[in-house]
């Protein structure tokens, strides 16, 4: 998207990142953000922002891990900005599967969404070793966990915008 920050992309007039909070912010206790760049603008929707410990662009594990310290105790859910379609009870979804589990992820029309999961906080040290070994994939890091799969039946509630021609489509579904 022309190297811009996804999160603040406009739809239909609200930014991506703002239309994900409204659908996750009421499933979850609390939410943090996770940015390495225009922290001011993050900062304006009143959530804490993690910042990357290492700036080493190893994508989106090393956010979880940067938010290690910030979790405590919690379950940690990961969803990306670019998903404002979301449905509103996958959080409570995921819970109810993860029990046994280290980690819950979404599976819809057979294909994974490995960036909308929810984690039991003592796993998310393990990324670390990951990422010194070199693993950079989060499908390459969930296998070494045990994991559940939570079957959603509409594909287009994860639909990632990766281009304006996506984000055209998903403002012909947004209805405000």
């Amino acid at each position: 998207m022309a190297h811009q920050d996804k999160g603040l992309v406009l739809l239909a007039g609200r930014s991506l990142v703002e239309r994900v909070i409204d659908r996750i912010n009421p499933q979850v206790d609390r939410l943090l953000i996770n940015c390495n760049r225009h922290s001011l603008v993050y900062q304006q929707f009143g959530y804490p922002l993690i910042e990357d410990a290492i700036l080493d662009f190893s994508g989106p594990l090393r956010g979880v891990l940067s938010a290690r310290e910030s979790l405590g105790a919690d379950l940690c859910f990961v969803v990306p900005c670019d998903m404002p379609h979301l449905p509103q009870d996958v959080v409570q979804r995921l819970h109810i599967a993860l029990k046994g589990h280290d980690a819950a992820y979404v599976v819809t029309a057979g294909q994974i969404q490995p960036l909308v999961l929810l984690l039991k906080p003592d796993v998310v040290p393990q990324i670390d070793q990951y990422l010194l070994g070199g693993g950079r994939s989060v499908k390459g890091w969930l296998r070494s966990l045990d994991t559940v799969a939570v079957e959603f039946v509409n594909p287009a509630d994860f639909n990632n915008i990766n281009s304006f021609q996506q984000l055209a489509t998903a403002g012909d579904l947004t209805a405000d």
